[in-house]
């Protein structure tokens, strides 16, 4: 096996998986070196415009450099939108790998997420391939819309049009917090915190670090779920621009 082109395997497949007298191929990646991490993507999953985010180093950039600044030994982290697994690696630098849940409900990536997180870091992180709902929702799947571009997967009804539609499992934001037993949030779920963001967070989250997306929902959305925040004692603690990337920190 050679890699080609910043990370491809030349034919097209990484080793084969054997499983008794069944060989399966597995899917054909691309692997990446993004902050002395290395990731790999299935090709399918990848679009021009988010490979030469991965290749330039700039994909998630905010969410990882305000983590960094803003995280604490002692915290706990759930990260939601896990996607290649970049902010749950970033995360458990700091933390701790036990420290860390990585929440990830395209199942296209789920299996590279596991081996990112495996290669980087060892065992430890918890994978929970599931979609985050509010709570309250009725049952315990949802469905998902996935496009091309492993970053714009998305539960809003409205995404489903030119989508292939997976349903997944899901579980409401309060049970998730619960069990990673979090202070952290990490989220990026393309949309859906505008659902997520409406009912309070639990009083031990102290950081929020969210990627918001007025283009799904518009301006007036974005403005309340940060002013719902700021009622809840959030504070935005960035400095200098950050797209639509946002700290929001409280307590301290």
């Amino acid at each position: 096996m050679v890699k080609v082109n910043g990370g491809c395997y030349q034919d097209g497949r990484l080793p084969a998986r054997s499983r008794g007298d069944i060989v399966t191929p597995q899917p054909f990646t691309e692997r990446f070196t993004v902050d002395e991490a290395t990731i790999e993507v299935p090709a399918s999953a990848l679009i021009p415009k988010l490979r030469e985010r991965l290749l330039s180093g700039g994909y998630e950039r905010y969410e990882r450099a305000l983590l960094r600044t803003h995280l604490r030994p002692d915290d706990r982290v759930l990260d939601l939108g896990a996607g290649a697994g970049l902010v749950s690696i970033t995360a458990a630098r700091v933390v701790g790998v036990e420290r860390v849940t990585a929440v990830e409900a395209n199942r296209d990536m789920v299996r590279s997420l596991k081996r990112n997180l495996r290669r980087n870091l060892g065992r430890g992180v918890r994978v929970l391939p599931v979609a985050v709902v509010a709570d309250g929702v009725a049952g315990d799947a949802v469905d998902l819309h996935v496009r091309p571009g492993f970053w714009s997967a998305s539960i809003l009804p409205g995404r489903a049009k030119g989508a292939v539609t997976q349903p997944v499992k899901a579980r409401p934001l309060g049970k998730l917090i619960q069990r990673a037993a979090a202070t952290v949030l990490a989220m990026d779920v393309e949309g859906a915190e505008q659902t997520l963001l409406v009912a309070p967070l639990p009083a031990q989250i102290r950081l929020l670090v969210v990627e918001l997306h007025p283009a799904l929902y518009g301006d007036t959305v974005r403005d309340r779920i940060l002013a719902d925040m700021a009622r809840q004692g959030f504070v935005d603690v960035r400095e200098g621009p950050t797209g639509e990337v946002h700290a929001l920190r409280r307590g301290d």
